[in-house]
């Protein structure tokens, strides 16, 4: 619990803080559409944390479409345009659960609509995804309406077990039903 904390506080602080490059050349250069390039302050950084500590292994679970998701995709783009421009390793991984499967069926206009450009331009950087099986009969959605690069997993839940249990530092935005969103992104 104290080390979900601690990499709240520091995703926080690198989604505000340091999502794009300022002096980077084309190929630290890392664009998402619908995520706002916010420039990288000289001298800011994690006092070499991460450069010690490749890869960055980052779990992102959601549970509920709407803030939730927002959230965590555009931390998730911020995260990754930083270590890119640093030079760092990383490896993202987002498991979607409960209401969250929602935003992975995509020929649902009410809940996926917007979100397509933002999910394959993250899997294009490496970031994989599943999906719970449990929600998605629960909530009837069909292997074959979603994304092709998401894998169906048994239960989020225990995916997020699995996950913590290889190193990955697991991450639960705020959403409606926890709190209020920290990031809001016109689409």
């Amino acid at each position: 619990m104290f080390r979900t904390r601690i990499v709240r506080s520091a995703l926080f602080a690198v989604s505000f803080f340091a999502a794009a490059p300022v002096f980077a050349n084309a190929r630290n250069v890392v664009n998402f559409p619908s995520v706002p390039n916010i420039p990288i302050k000289p001298g800011l950084s994690y006092g070499g944390y991460f450069k010690h500590h490749q890869p960055v292994k980052i779990l992102f679970a959601v549970g509920q479409p709407g803030e939730q998701t927002s959230e965590s995709l555009v931390n998730a783009a911020l995260v990754i345009k930083y270590l890119v421009h640093k030079g760092y390793k990383y490896k993202i991984h987002f498991v979607f659960y409960s209401k969250g499967i929602l935003v992975t069926d995509r020929l649902s206009q009410k809940y996926s609509a917007g979100w397509g450009p933002l999910l394959h331009a993250l899997h294009k950087r490496g970031v994989t995804f599943s999906v719970c099986h449990n929600a998605m009969a629960l909530l009837h959605v069909h292997t074959n309406e979603i994304y092709p690069f998401m894998q169906v997993i048994p239960a989020g839940i225990l995916s997020v077990v699995e996950y913590e249990g290889r190193g990955y530092f697991p991450v639960f935005n705020p959403n409606s039903v926890t709190g209020a969103s920290l990031i809001h992104v016109k689409r």
